[in-house]
């Protein structure tokens, strides 16, 4: 029987929108943790055979979300879920995220298939010459915000970063918001050296540049590579 794991990564948002997921086809629920409280339900209380499910991990607040991914992926290198799924604690921060959600539990039976191993509702094609470089940035919604200054990137763009950390290959995709299914066998095609570099690109901070170019990064990595 396929095995399907969720990763949340998780800093101040309250969690009752886990009751959607569909327990019953998953092996484990991660949630990591980056957060100043426990607080992680306020008026759902999980029924005892889904805490069963949920593995509970208090980790540094670093990289947000793409730090947990390359993390975790290296973490259960030798034990890992046939689908891996990604999900942003926030996920009920806005309505298009809800919708994410929604998509991507729809479509967890085609990935391999239909999909081909990954599947994203927020994909699209670049072009060629697809780069990317930011000034700053302030979290959305209250309970991400903090008073940690934003830290711009030691590579001058996407670009620079990429080829240094990652490969040379132009970029054709991109998915947004870290909110993706992906498969073993895309994950592990890729070098366990690349998500080395990413952890230590994430590790500088919390609000950094190096997290919107790994953003862009894992369309480019899951995909791509398998066409």
């Amino acid at each position: 029987m396929e095995t399907i794991d969720i990763i949340i990564t998780r800093y101040n948002k309250h969690l009752d929108w886990i009751r959607y997921l569909p327990f019953s086809i998953l092996r484990n629920v991660y949630i990591y943790n980056k957060g100043v409280n426990d607080s992680l339900f306020q008026k759902y209380s999980p029924p005892e055979e889904v805490k069963q499910k949920f593995i509970i991990k208090k980790v540094e607040n670093i990289g947000r979300i793409d730090h947990t991914i390359a993390y975790h992926i290296l973490e259960t290198w030798d034990t890992p879920a046939d689908v891996l799924v990604s999900l942003p604690g926030s996920i009920m921060m806005c309505r298009m995220k809800g919708a994410y959600l929604s998509y991507i539990v729809s479509n967890l039976k085609n990935i391999k298939t239909r999909y081909k191993g990954f599947f994203s509702p927020r994909f699209h094609r670049v072009s060629k010459k697809f780069n990317y470089s930011i000034d700053s940035y302030v979290s959305e919604g209250l309970c991400n915000k903090n008073d940690n200054p934003f830290i711009k990137s030691e590579y001058k763009d996407f670009q620079d970063w990429k080829t240094k950390l990652v490969d040379s290959i132009p970029v054709k995709f991109i998915a947004m918001r870290g909110m993706f299914a992906v498969c073993k066998e895309n994950t592990h095609f890729i070098d366990k050296s690349i998500y080395n570099n990413l952890l230590e690109s994430l590790s500088v901070g919390d609000n950094i540049e190096n997290g919107h170019f790994a953003e862009r990064i894992w369309a480019h990595l899951f995909k791509q590579y398998h066409n």
